[in-house]
């Protein structure tokens, strides 16, 4: 749409903030405090993201618009927020509580380095890791 000759900011409405946004722009939030770079994998395509120290990987991904759903708002009542992470990373977490068991018994494919996207917290110590999302049943 073009208003007086210049291009008008098409404002969409993400399922993920649940409030509008521009449709190209990056949220300002995720340049305060210090970030890590991480690698998503989807489908086998490596993309690399921005994240903040602190946030779920589901938060990061969602900032990234990374294809993961979390459909309970990290409320540990799904599985759709399922990804798998290196061995080393999984390692230095603490144990899964058994409400997220319970959520990942649910999920498919599930991996012996498998978490909730919505309950691991980013550390410095996670930068450069790969977290691969595993492919949904959506056969869009």
């Amino acid at each position: 749409m073009i208003i007086n000759g210049k291009m008008a900011a098409i404002r969409r409405w993400t399922w993920r903030l649940r409030r509008p946004v521009l449709g190209l722009t990056i949220p300002r939030r995720l340049f305060s405090g210090d970030t890590i770079k991480v690698t998503f994998l989807e489908e086998g395509e490596p993309f690399e993201a921005t994240a903040r120290i602190g946030q779920s990987i589901l938060e990061a991904a969602h900032d990234n618009e990374v294809e993961l759903e979390g459909a309970c708002d990290a409320q540990l009542a799904c599985s759709t927020c399922h990804v798998i992470l290196p061995q080393e990373v999984y390692d230095s977490l603490e144990e899964p509580c058994e409400e997220e068991l319970d959520m990942l018994d649910l999920a498919m494919d599930v991996h012996d380095t498998s978490r909730l996207g919505c309950q691991v917290k980013l550390t410095k110590e996670m930068e450069g890791m790969e977290i691969v999302v595993p492919q949904s049943l959506d056969a869009r």
